[in-house]
């Protein structure tokens, strides 16, 4: 009797769920509180189905290469590559995040310590080079489409595309001042 009138008198927690599904485009609806998580999970995988890295021959990739040198510090010291990455290194570039015009980008390469690829965040004007690529390496794809990175559709070449028009023109005003 006591949980009846619990149910009747309280009223249930509802959460409004809005999600962006793709530019401008977006998924609404009202969720119990205890449904969210599992409701989530449901969404997550209708619209945004995982890709398996074996059965993808190659992703686009938004590719560049760390700058050879840059002042660091007050005293504008030159310094060679970054802490992670040596001068020239190639690094795959996620796409944008958050909301910051691309300034602060994660990134994936090889390590100038051990040589091991690595995610790292990095600041874009660290990178110069940049350019579009079939990317075939099995680490590389993996950690692309579990991230929700580039993945092999036409939508993430154009995307890719439509950077490069902006990208390598913001991050040399950058790297100038």
């Amino acid at each position: 009797m006591i949980e009846f009138l619990k149910r009747l008198l309280i009223p249930k927690r509802v959460v409004q769920l809005k999600i962006e599904i793709e530019e401008g485009k977006y998924h609404e609806e009202i969720v119990e509180s205890d449904q969210l998580e599992e409701r989530l999970k449901e969404i997550q995988s209708f619209y945004f189905p995982k890709k398996d890295p074996k059965q993808v021959e190659f992703i686009w990739c938004l590719v560049g290469n760390v700058i050879e040198e840059h002042y660091f510090g007050e005293q504008k010291e030159i310094r060679r590559g970054t802490k992670h990455f040596s001068p020239g290194t190639k690094l795959y570039c996620f796409p944008a995040k958050w909301g910051d015009g691309y300034e602060k980008i994660i990134v994936i390469g090889r390590s100038r310590k051990t040589n091991r690829f690595v995610t790292v965040i990095l600041p874009a004007r660290f990178i110069g080079n940049w350019r579009l690529q079939k990317v075939y390496d099995p680490f590389v794809k993996k950690r692309m489409l579990e991230n929700r990175g580039w993945d092999d559709s036409a939508k993430s070449k154009t995307t890719i595309e439509n950077m490069l028009k902006w990208l390598p023109e913001v991050t040399e005003k950058v790297k100038k001042e």
